[in-house]
């Protein structure tokens, strides 16, 4: 069974949920009927490849990513370095006035998860028809149809509330969309889930197809979220105390299970910190529960040549004059080996959003995260100088250096060797400043102006993986990198929540202290909590240091209902309305259907 290899969506639904140049339609290259086709082994196959589709093509690195906006942007942990200047980018990061349905940030991710959608509703419909397999051969498969509406219909809900939920295939174009509630949702969610527990294999002979611990893991995420419900946020008939503790309890079960069984589910907690995106373990990472992946092979990219570029928004490097650059750098594909011995590439970014300095200031001295999730120091690879850079009046002015090294000897910078240092939590003064031969800025001074932050700060490098990078235009810095949607580091961190939420505090330090003295230099308890400790806050600031950019952290505000709260700590957002506990649907979807007005979530 082979992953990217089929291209086949429902024609009808790919009609009405369009995505303008990213819109799919029907291939069929048999002659046969689509009928016909899906219900042959070979051909069942096939369409359980087409639920990945998507996920690979839109969602997670293969479009222009902006479902990095609307997952992560708007919130306490990111900002905007154009002050407001980019477009789309900066009305969702600052919440103008005009963020709504012409804000297209969130194009990509709704066509691309009802188009998952559509594709599971076939898939699974269809599997009372297929002939040629075995029953537990075609279970399996329905497993992974399930799993993935499940992730599709989350999202969907948690992203746009209850909106048009379809669980069979459609036939026809449908202009007037009924509205399912809350509560709907998240009975097709946690049913598909139960389903996927039960019957997706441990272990998969194609990466990327979803395994039976995902399934525990987003039971445990959904059952937590849904028991949230309690106040009927959005269109939602709030659930009872009693359907709460329920929910809870059926959260901590799943969530313990994947804990407790984890070798026999195949992951594992990575040991060390530096491990879980050590770029050397993205193609076989142990910790991974969920993943998304991209090919170095271009027949099996979606997208051919595209690959995936799901990093690359939060990235410093962009070489502009008043950021992280130095003309003794340059984008490359190629590897250039530093004095240490090490040998990294480095590609142009766009430099759109910064970690505030709130998320910044979350990573204590021993916190060995800042370091294993960001970059730093930058080093030379473009000598000026036989194999040296010698220092140019230009780069001395963006660094505030004083111009006496400008054509200096002494100032010299070996290949391989450090060209730009960001200090954090020590600040350089002027003068050592002057004396290192290298380009240093203070954190400290990037955030000088807390509502205008600067860009001169550490690149997150998660799914980074600059051994992985295809093609040859550095100004396209795509990789084959795979996509961790979900990890067990999170189950963990989720599993201390249900806890917290259940009142058993000591269980939910316990939880964190396994994540927290992973993440300490040292690994010598002196980060760990007490159950006294344990708050909401203690929890979205852990969920910031070990979790920042991977897809969670504006529906882990919205589920603590603390978004409000939040955003305040975030200096360049100055207003709050309550419409922004959800998104705003897309004016290309609202100009196809008939109740617009209904459809659209309030506010907007």
């Amino acid at each position: 069974m082979k992953k990217n290899h089929i291209y086949t969506v429902m024609a009808a639904l790919a009609l009405l949920f369009t995505m303008n140049s990213c819109s799919l339609e029907e291939e069929n290259p048999s002659a046969i009927s689509t009928s016909q086709e899906w219900s042959t082994a070979a051909g069942y196959e096939k369409l359980i490849n087409g639920c990945y589709f998507d996920l690979v093509r839109i969602i997670y690195g293969q479009a222009e990513d902006t479902f990095i906006m609307a997952s992560e942007g708007g919130t306490d942990i990111w900002q905007d370095v154009r002050d407001g200047s980019n477009g789309n980018w900066s009305r969702v990061l600052n919440y103008s006035n005009d963020l709504g349905a012409n804000t297209t940030m969130f194009q990509e991710a709704y066509s691309g998860f009802y188009g998952c959608l559509s594709q599971c509703n076939a898939a699974i419909d269809y599997a009372d028809k297929v002939t040629g397999l075995k029953d537990a051969e075609k279970t399996a498969l329905v497993a992974e149809a399930h799993f993935i509406r499940a992730h599709a219909l989350f999202n969907i809900v948690e992203y746009w509330g209850g909106k048009y939920l379809a669980t069979k295939p459609t036939t026809s174009p449908i202009t007037d969309l009924p509205l399912s509630t809350v509560n709907d949702f998240y009975d097709v969610i946690l049913e598909d889930l139960e389903f996927a527990k039960q019957n997706l294999p441990v272990s998969q002979a194609v990466r990327g197809h979803v395994t039976r611990a995902a399934a525990y893991h987003l039971y445990a995420k959904a059952a937590l979220t849904y028991a949230t419900y309690t106040d009927g946020l959005g269109n939602c008939e709030a659930i009872s105390e009693a359907k709460s503790r329920e929910l809870l309890t059926k959260a901590k079960e799943s969530a313990d299970y994947l804990i407790s069984n984890a070798s026999s589910l195949g992951v594992k907690l990575y040991s060390n910190i530096e491990d879980v995106f050590d770029e050397n373990n993205n193609k076989t990472n142990e910790e991974a529960i969920f993943i998304v992946t991209h090919s170095t092979i271009q027949s099996l990219n979606p997208r051919g040549n595209y690959y995936n570029r799901s990093w690359k928004h939060w990235d410093s490097f962009n070489n502009a004059s008043d950021g992280v650059g130095l003309a003794g750098i340059i984008p490359t594909y190629n590897p250039v080996t530093t004095v240490n011995g090490d040998q990294y590439r480095l590609a142009k970014g766009n430099c759109y959003m910064t970690p505030s300095k709130y998320m910044f200031d979350l990573y204590g001295e021993k916190d060995g995260r800042y370091k294993a999730f960001f970059i730093d120091t930058w080093y030379i690879n473009n000598p000026n100088d036989g194999n040296a850079y010698k220092w140019t009046a230009a780069d001395a002015t963006r660094f505030g250096l004083d111009a006496s090294r400008v054509g200096n000897s002494a100032y010299n910078i070996q290949k391989g060797d450090t060209a730009i240092y960001i200090a954090r939590g020590k600040n350089l003064t002027q003068d050592q400043r002057n004396a290192l031969r290298y380009g240093s800025y203070n954190l400290e001074d990037n955030f000088k102006d807390p509502a205008k932050p600067g860009k001169f700060f550490p690149t997150l490098k998660k799914n980074l993986c600059t051994n992985l990078f295809c093609g040859t235009n550095a100004s396209k810095p795509y990789s084959a990198a795979d996509c961790i949607v979900y990890r067990l580091g999170e189950t963990y961190l989720l599993s201390a929540e249900i806890n917290w939420r259940l009142g058993d505090n000591a269980s939910a330090a316990s939880r964190l202290n396994i994540i927290r003295n992973r993440a300490c230099i040292g690994h010598d308890g002196s980060m760990n909590v007490n159950a006294n400790q344990v708050n909401a806050n203690l929890l979205l600031d852990e969920y910031a240091r070990e979790m920042i950019g991977e897809w969670q952290r504006w529906t882990t505000l919205k589920r603590f209902r603390l978004l409000r709260e939040r955003l305040a700590l975030n200096p360049q957002i100055k207003n709050w309305k309550e419409e922004y506990y959800q998104r705003p649907i897309m004016q290309a979807e609202l100009n196809l259907i008939d109740n617009p007005e209904i459809y659209q979530n309030a506010g907007y």
